[in-house]
């Protein structure tokens, strides 16, 4: 992939209808857009981005919203656009959280995943988190048990 492809920068509302169709095509119990509304405007500890393709028209190729708090980041949603998936874009929107949390004083990364979604767990397991667990049940339409997977950042700085 070449990263100078693709700027990430802050999710804002302008972006939305363009996140909106990433989502609503990536998953089968997509978010509401009040949800990334939400993330935008009242919580405080939401970090949300996208990647623009910076060729002409400039788009969302991909989004990531994760929550920072206190001592971890919690993955809350990852997409790839499917023309740019498999280019090593969701890698690089999760390095960057990643060190977001490392440097605001995270030690450890927590998500939640589909048992069914074998190519997230690869992308997850690829950046060294590990399964540490299932939730039984934990989506719907279809119902399905979620692996809980944790990563250890290490020595990050105190805030």
């Amino acid at each position: 992939m070449s990263a100078s492809r693709y700027e990430i920068v802050p999710m804002r509302a302008l972006h939305l209808d363009e996140v909106m169709a990433i989502e609503l095509g990536s998953y089968e119990n997509p978010w509401a857009r009040s949800a990334f509304e939400s993330e935008l405007r009242r919580n405080p500890v939401s970090w949300s981005r996208v990647a623009l393709f910076r060729e002409a028209p400039e788009r969302v190729a991909a989004y990531c919203v994760v929550w920072i708090v206190f001592e971890h980041v919690h993955i809350q949603n990852l997409a790839v656009h499917p023309a740019h998936r498999r280019q090593g874009l969701g890698r690089l929107l999760l390095q960057h959280a990643l060190e977001e949390g490392r440097t605001r004083g995270a030690f450890a990364a927590l998500l939640e995943v589909r048992r069914s979604n074998d190519a997230a767990q690869r992308l997850y397991r690829g950046l060294g988190f590990v399964e540490t667990g299932t939730r039984r049940d934990y989506y719907s339409r279809p119902r399905e048990d979620a692996l809980l997977f944790r990563k250890e950042l290490g020595d990050a700085p105190r805030v």
